[in-house]
């Protein structure tokens, strides 16, 4: 189980990288546990050191949590879709984050896309799986793609993605 010690060093260390640092998978979950644990303690005791631990454990959890939102909210941005050492909470925060961008981007795209045609080698497709990164026929990288997301890609590319099933015509 935490302790208050432990935390402090988990709140330094957040604090001074600018990479998010790993916690163990069931870390909110032991969270939990160490507040639950210390509550008991403050409201049983009616001391007024654990009445003051316990307010300080919950302000040293609230800062960890909205440094790693922050640096969860860059990665969504600069289009990472893994994080190591993410909790399972934050994971799903990143999907979410990065979802919603991706959403975000492609309509302003469209809106100023609309104006300018295609190229005409290019092909307009829609991701059927998931489809990590990867080098094309022209040594450009491509994805990772998502399902449901459309793409507008160049002609080899897209052939490549519809023959292997990974796609269809959008």
């Amino acid at each position: 189980m935490l302790n208050y010690s432990e935390l402090r060093d988990i709140q330094k260390k957040e604090m001074e990288s600018s990479a998010i640092v790993g916690l163990q998978e069931d870390f909110y979950r032991s969270v939990s546990e160490l507040l639950s644990k210390k509550s008991g303690d403050a409201m049983s005791s009616k001391s007024l050191l654990a009445i003051k631990e316990y307010e300080n454990i919950k302000k040293i959890v609230t800062a960890i949590q909205t440094k790693r939102e922050e640096k969860i909210v860059l990665m969504a941005v600069r289009g990472e879709r893994e994080g190591v050492g993410l909790t399972a909470e934050e994971r799903e925060l990143l999907k979410e984050l990065s979802s919603t961008i991706r959403k975000s981007r492609d309509a302003v795209k469209s809106v100023w896309g609309s104006e300018e045609a295609a190229p005409a080698n290019s092909r307009r497709i829609k991701i059927l799986k998931d489809v990590s990164q990867y080098r094309g026929l022209d040594n450009s990288l491509y994805g990772p793609f998502r399902p449901g997301e459309e793409q507008m890609l160049p002609r080899a590319e897209a052939e490549w993605l519809l023959k292997a099933g990974m796609a269809e015509m959008a």
